[in-house]
């Protein structure tokens, strides 16, 4: 809530109030009285509220006053879940979260409405419309800075915002120094933890829905932290990390996960601050900051690296005269950034200190120290690459002398010697069998494996090393390197015995055993497709009992049962939390279905009603 216009079509944060009857919101207009509050003027409105500056006659002072729509108002249960929740803002107290004042109920006259601080500036979004869509990351680190601290006080105590965006930011000036607020906080959580209604419409902003967020899931803290991330990336990039034609495309997009990094679309994106954003755009939770306060950690010595202490002052400078601001700060980034490079370069690390070259030329075009090293380490490159050319050219040398003795045809290893065989004279033949009355032997030719015979039919393997892959298959083992087998004494031909089994010979037990193909292995057993699970929200009217589901303990007014099986359902009140459970009525959950019922109370008795 602030001065800034908001676009009329602009989706506000979701806070409902169940109003009574008849267009009372049409009646909130400026001229008109609330309470004790005249309001002054329209100062934005969009889909789900419309926010008045107004005057508080009892203590002579302006305030921000939100009225919220017919539509979201009567959304079933929302009057109590708005009230819980402003109460719970109202306690936070921190100079980054927007102070509410006062929060009244609705009567048959007026509607509720929350009553908070008037904050005198823009918006974030207007502030980055103003700056051509994108600020140098030291002036984002500045802004992003309080909200994260923000954000892990409200952490603490249990209120996460669920809607972190440029357009519920706002910045004004404070005295010498500026403030940044995040205004409507945790007001997404009073819509309950639906992406979307049963209606389809979308809640809150797609493009800083964390990947959990997006899916419908429970979020925690890490949900802001992703959300915060997402909103850094644009505030130095200009664009979101996840773009889509449709808030429906962009949720895909970021359910996929794949985006560019911010220094492949800006070069003035350093590494360091490239960083903070990839682990605050981490798709699983527990890969980001372990809690807000330390991201802020990071984010503060960030900016003091850069020299902009202390961080309110720093930033009113910039919002003060933003193009001194950077023509001041430039410099010293570039140096810094050379600085760290050599650092780099001595260690060894090329790429980081190119990364950090290229984060200086981005700052200052022609730094003379970042061309320096540039052609230093370019140089270096050089001569790097030759040396390596030296040496794999000095392996090759060295490789073909030892292969000599095998391009020769020699081994390069003593071996038995094999018989010599003089071209002179001509080869005494061998005696045949039937001669000699020995038993025939098999020859096999130079080139064919030695393989067991195949089968009558079958097809004759095309490769040995398709063979051996055959074998290897049918075994389930690798195939054994071929062996050089040594000559006999007396032997005068290569010829080699047959293989057992090649004339009929039977093979040993184990050989034939190894040889038969294995039974083919059976098929997986289907899979049973299991029910999808539903979800269950209960609502009591008027908050005068604490709704349960089976068996399940009382926890909250408006609790919502996620992962529930498809069935029958009872559900339960409790006056009070330790008051015993009264039969309200039974759901019958279709498999993946959302069903909201309010618990109603009729002559006495609790029963279930569909919200209207």
């Amino acid at each position: 809530m602030g001065t800034a216009p908001e676009s009329p079509d602009e989706a506000e944060p979701a806070l409902h109030q169940h109003l009574p009857s008849g267009n009372l919101l049409a009646a909130a207009k400026a001229g008109t009285t609330l309470g004790r509050y005249q309001l002054l003027a329209t100062v934005g409105h969009g889909a789900m509220a419309t926010v008045f500056r107004a005057r508080d006659t009892q203590l002579g002072r302006d305030v921000a006053i939100k009225v919220m729509s017919m539509a979201h108002a009567a959304r079933g249960g929302a009057g109590e879940r708005f009230r819980r929740e402003a109460h719970a803002v109202a306690a936070l107290k921190h100079p980054g979260i927007l102070e509410i004042f006062d929060f009244v109920s609705a009567t048959e006259e007026e509607p509720s409405y929350i009553v908070a601080e008037l904050i005198e500036g823009p918006t974030l979004r207007k502030l980055l419309d103003e700056r051509r869509g994108r600020l140098l990351p030291e002036f984002a680190a500045l802004i992003a800075l309080p909200l994260a601290d923000a954000l892990a006080l409200a952490h603490e105590r249990g209120v996460i915002h669920r809607d972190v965006k440029p357009d519920n930011v706002m910045i004004e000036a404070s005295g010498d120094g500026s403030r940044v607020v995040l205004t409507d906080f945790g007001v997404a959580q009073i819509l309950g933890l639906e992406t979307m209604t049963a209606t389809g419409a979308l809640v809150g902003s797609p493009a800083y829905m964390s990947p959990e967020q997006s899916r419908g899931q429970e979020v925690g803290p890490a949900a802001d932290l992703w959300s915060l991330g997402a909103m850094l990336y644009e505030m130095v990039t200009g664009v979101v990390p996840f773009a889509g034609k449709d808030p429906f495309t962009m949720i895909a997009a970021i359910l996929r996960g794949t985006f560019r990094r911010p220094s492949q679309v800006v070069a003035t994106v350093g590494p360091d601050f490239e960083a903070i954003i990839m682990r605050c755009l981490k798709a699983n939770p527990s890969e980001r900051y372990a809690n807000a306060g330390v991201l802020a950690s990071e984010l503060r010595e960030f900016a003091r690296a850069a020299g902009l202490v202390p961080e309110a002052q720093a930033l009113r400078r910039y919002l003060d005269d933003p193009d001194a601001a950077e023509a001041t700060l430039r410099p010293r980034v570039a140096d810094a950034a050379v600085a760290r490079a050599r650092q780099a370069a001595r260690r060894g690390q090329l790429a980081r200190a190119l990364a950090e070259i290229g984060h200086a030329t981005a700052y200052v075009p022609n730094h003379a120290g970042a061309e320096k090293l540039l052609r230093r380490l370019s140089a270096s490159r050089l001569v790097i690459k030759a040396a390596i050319v030296l040496v794999a050219l000095a392996a090759a040398l060295a490789i073909a002398w030892l292969g000599r003795p095998f391009l020769q045809g020699k081994s390069a290893r003593p071996g038995p010697s094999l018989p010599t065989i003089d071209p002179k004279i001509p080869p005494t033949p061998s005696p045949s069998p039937a001669a000699t009355g020995a038993k025939p032997v098999a020859t096999l030719p130079a080139a064919t494996p030695l393989t067991a015979a195949a089968p009558a039919g079958a097809a004759p393997a095309t490769s040995p090393g398709q063979a051996a892959a055959g074998l290897a298959r049918t075994t389930g083992t690798a195939p054994a390197r071929p062996q050089t087998r040594p000559a006999h004494r007396g032997r005068t031909s290569d010829t080699v015995p047959s293989p057992p089994g090649a004339t009929g010979t039977p093979l040993p037990t184990s050989q034939a055993q190894a040889s038969e193909p294995e039974p083919a292995p059976a098929p997986p057993p289907a899979q049973v497709q299991l029910p999808q699970a539903g979800t269950i929200a209960l609502f009591a009217k008027g908050g005068f009992c604490y709704p349960s589901l089976d068996d399940r303990p009382v926890r909250d007014l408006m609790p919502i049962f996620r992962d529930i099986p498809p069935g029958k359902h009872k559900v339960y009140c409790s006056r009070t939390p330790g008051s015993p459970k009264e039969l309200a009525g039974e759901i019958d959950l279709q498999p993946g279905a959302k069903i909201e019922r309010t618990v109603t109370e009729q002559a006495g008795r609790l029963t279930l009603a569909r919200p209207r």
